[in-house]
């Protein structure tokens, strides 16, 4: 949910005692910030799905 619709709901004046109060970080947070400096940016990224070998893009199907 956007976090000024909950504030709104919540009669809070400001998003940040929305955030402060319903929010929580998880355990392993730190971790997962220090694995996220320590790696390469590429290992940030959702994977790739990857093009099957018999692909129409090969040039052995017919020209449109």
């Amino acid at each position: 949910m956007p976090i000024n619709l909950v504030q709104r709901v919540m009669g809070h004046e400001q998003a940040s005692t929305t955030l402060n109060r319903y929010t929580h970080t998880p355990d392993d947070y730190a971790a997962r910030v220090l694995e996220a400096f320590n790696g390469s940016a590429a290992s940030l990224l959702p994977p790739t799905r990857e093009t099957p070998s018999g692909s129409l893009l090969d040039g052995d199907g017919d020209d449109l």
